[in-house]
């Protein structure tokens, strides 16, 4: 197999992206001797396994501000994400504020400008990563930039490629929050705003393929900061598990006519055992056949391909569910971990088919992966979706009798 092929082929270590390997060491001090990061990152492939694993060499020396008894409690002072410590963080790409108006309702600005930094007036800023899990831009023709070995000596048993696009972390509140509960639900819908427009700016990036919006909060769920956060990591390699659904979704619509989440939403909705919420554009639902525990999928109801195309009342609707289901799940598991991570169609595909339909999946930590599901690649799932979903609805019309009619 050439290395072409081969990387055509490829998948991306979804440890690298999804945090299972904390890649939001944000602010590690390197060793001596070691290579920078973010610097020559790289992917090797496994040709036994057909996988690739990101490489980004000294990322385990960050700081990890999580203990054994839980989180520390020195907040302000140290976190870089903190108002006041803006000097510890690159400079900002877009910044958002909410501000009161006279009549006391709440008006939503958006500035990539920065001046003051210490002004409390930004509600969320988005900066890059200070210690990237990839490279900002690939390696140009004439750099005197040192090559891994592993790039250098590339073979066909042993094949490697740059990674590169762009790696940013969401600052989502100026407070020393820990969870996205912990802002309001305005300030929420302004988290999302910023997925929408950095999603936007990377799918209009000629060197990106595809792009992935994550989030992980406690130590089980791969964080190691507790300043409430998300990141956004784009790359130039679509990841094959993608292009396996992205064709899955696209026999589908060629055999019949439709949208495969659209008809997986409609018989949700039909059946009705599995749905949680809906309004009039978005749903949460347990899937069917739900890998981990407790997990809840958000979309919307009508057909949209890419999240960063919502419009201003789909997305508020979006951020507002998916902050309601994080509320429901901190009740029914308090204290735990929890990752979600947003799927929109790659800019890497070209297809005019309409068939990808974006979403976001939510789940706890509550399991541990071990031996079998790593052998085999099957999860082993102790909580039914049916009761999960039950467990959900409770709190959702506690909460509002109409999220679930």
């Amino acid at each position: 197999m050439s290395q072409a092929a081969s990387f055509k082929h490829a998948k991306i270590s979804v440890d690298a992206l999804n945090g299972d390997e904390h890649p939001e060491a944000l602010f590690p001090v390197s060793s001596p001797g070691k290579p920078s990061i973010g610097q020559n990152s790289h992917t090797r492939f496994d040709v036994l396994r057909n996988t690739w694993t990101v490489y980004a060499t000294g990322r385990e020396d960050r700081p990890h501000e999580f203990i054994e008894a839980g989180v520390t409690t020195n907040k302000n002072l140290d976190c870089p994400f903190c108002c006041g410590n803006e000097d510890q963080t690159p400079s900002p790409t877009w910044v958002g504020k909410v501000v009161r108006t006279k009549d006391s309702a709440f008006r939503i600005d958006t500035n990539p400008d920065d001046k003051q930094p210490c002004d409390p007036a930004w509600t969320v800023r988005v900066v890059p990563n200070k210690y990237p899990a990839v490279d900002a831009s690939p390696f140009p023709s004439d750099s005197k930039t040192q090559l891994p070995l592993a790039l250098s000596n590339s073979s066909p048993l042993f094949p490697s490629s740059p990674v590169f696009g762009g790696h940013e972390v969401v600052i989502e509140s100026r407070r020393h929050a820990h969870s996205l509960t912990d802002v309001s639900i305005t300030e929420a819908e302004l988290v999302f705003r910023a997925y929408r427009d950095r999603l936007l700016h990377f799918r209009n990036d000629p060197n990106v393929k595809y792009a992935n919006v994550f989030k992980n909060v406690g130590q089980q769920a791969g964080a190691s900061l507790s300043h409430s956060h998300s990141q956004i990591v784009a790359t130039n390699q679509v990841p094959p598990m993608i292009e396996q659904s992205f064709g899955r979704m696209k026999r589908h619509r060629a055999s019949t006519g439709c949208c495969l989440m659209c008809d997986m939403v409609r018989e949700e909705r039909r059946q009705k055992e599995r749905v949680i919420a809906r309004d009039e554009h978005s749903i949460a639902f347990c899937p069917f056949a739900s890998h981990l525990p407790m997990m809840v999928r958000v979309t919307t109801k009508q057909h949209q391909e890419c999240f960063e195309d919502l419009d201003d009342q789909s997305l508020r609707s979006v951020s507002r569910m998916v902050y309601r289901v994080i509320g429901w799940l901190e009740t029914l598991q308090p204290g735990a971990a929890y990752n979600y991570y947003l799927s929109t169609k790659p800019s890497g595909i070209e297809d005019s088919s309409e068939a990808f339909h974006w979403s976001i999946d939510i789940f706890p930590r509550i399991t541990q992966v071990a031996g079998f599901e790593w052998a085999s690649g099957s999860m082993i799932n102790p909580v039914l979706p049916e009761f999960a979903a039950r467990q959900y609805r409770y709190r959702a019309i506690a909460e509002d009798p109409r999220l679930t009619l």
